[in-house]
């Protein structure tokens, strides 16, 4: 499954005015152009893999190239290209591959010898896919691609466990999406051609490469009828609507997900791991209980167990910053509430939990590092008005 989802600045075009970047110093980065689709290819694996601080972007101008990328960089002067130990690579199918296997993050290959095959007949076949595709435009191009787009319905139809090419997302997904997409908008716009339609699979994939999850926002403060009356009797969030039902409960929700959709498992294998989650996760309750009881008393004194209690819970193991080492359901599940304790603290009592605990110290440095965290973060001073108010009976 994918890494968190990143939503990053993107840096500007680099064009014949531009100096270029210290080339060969260690930096690996990916040329590219946010238009060109051979270079989304290598965009999309480096994103799935959750690399955007490991690979920098550095988009080219390419209808005004500086001529240093030429000189200096990729002589065949295309895009995506990939400085990567001093040397540049080049190919959007065979960066596909090196990205996948060189870096971390989830494989984009399954194990199944029979994806496997499956796979090479498929990207050895998307040239003829995309020459085919360019060619119908010249001619009859609703019966040209229509049988291109027979060919994918069919290959779509090879594995039942997922919507994708192999069933989960794939190197297959990454190097047809770009073309596909951009094939999908033109015919419907130009010829009024549906390419999904009698076609299922295909309409499902499209569907499959998008965002899962979408977010509908809820004013607690003045919450709609509807809410609890047809959609979550208890009336509170989060709740999920998935598959015609709707789930509730937030460590339950954690679970679901992790469980029921594709991207990295947030729970490891590891026996000794899993029993430490179900511990924490158990304790959970009482540590939100007993700090949110200290607020109207003594907070340093009352709640300082609580954080030490993280502390040593964070020296468990040793092979990551994070509740299991890795990153997992127990971060998940604490961090929002160390957040917002660490700041309302911090201002309020003048507290800072992480003095004298540097575990903690580092887990919170650390998932200032996780995008998919730092999109959810909440707003500081709204926090320690809410929190006053609510726990303190200021205002």
């Amino acid at each position: 499954m994918a890494a968190p989802s990143v939503q990053e600045v993107l840096p500007p075009y680099l064009d014949s005015t531009s100096e270029p970047p210290p080339l060969f110093d260690g930096t690996t980065r990916l040329y590219t152009n946010y238009q060109c689709p051979y270079a989304q290819r290598v965009w999309i694996t480096r994103n799935y893999k959750g690399l955007q601080d490991e690979i920098k972007l550095v988009p080219i101008d390419l209808k005004n190239r500086p001529a240093w990328y030429k000189e200096k960089v990729y002589p065949t002067n295309k895009v995506p290209a990939l400085e990567h130990n001093g040397k540049i690579i080049g190919e959007s199918l065979d960066l596909i591959k090196y990205v996948d296997e060189n870096f971390k993050g989830p494989s984009l290959l399954p194990d199944d010898p029979a994806k496997l095959k499956f796979a090479e007949e498929l990207i050895a076949y998307s040239d003829t896919f995309l020459k085919n595709m360019y060619s119908s435009f010249k001619g009859d191009t609703v019966k040209q691609a229509g049988a291109e787009f027979d060919y994918l319905e069919t290959a779509l139809h090879k594995f039942d466990d997922g919507p994708f090419f192999l069933g989960q997302f794939s190197r297959v997904d990454v190097a047809y999406a770009p073309f596909v997409e951009r094939f999908q908008i033109f015919l419907q716009e130009v010829w009024k051609y549906d390419i999904t339609s009698g076609r299922p699979k295909l309409a499902a994939w499209i569907e499959g490469l998008q965002d899962k999850i979408k977010l509908v926002a809820i004013n607690l403060q003045d919450r709609p009828a509807w809410y609890k009356e047809k959609l979550y009797p208890d009336n509170k969030v989060p709740s999920l609507e998935h598959n015609g039902k709707v789930i509730g409960e937030s460590l339950d929700l954690i679970k679901y997900i992790d469980t029921s959709f594709e991207g990295p498992d947030l729970l490891p294998d590891d026996p000794a791991k899993q029993t430490f989650s179900e511990e924490m996760i158990a304790y959970l309750d009482t540590v939100q209980k007993n700090v949110y009881t200290s607020l109207k008393g003594d907070p340093v004194k009352e709640a300082g167990g609580e954080f030490d209690y993280l502390e040593t819970s964070l020296e468990k193991f040793d092979d990551g910053p994070f509740f299991l080492g890795q990153f997992s359901w127990v971060d998940a599940a604490y961090v929002p509430f160390i957040e917002r304790f660490h700041i309302f603290l911090q201002e309020v009592f003048n507290y800072d939990i992480t003095l004298g605990r540097p575990n903690l110290a580092a887990y919170l440095e650390e998932m200032n590092k996780i995008d998919a965290y730092k999109q959810t973060k909440c707003d500081p001073k709204f926090l320690v008005q809410y929190y006053k108010t609510r726990f303190m009976g200021s205002s």
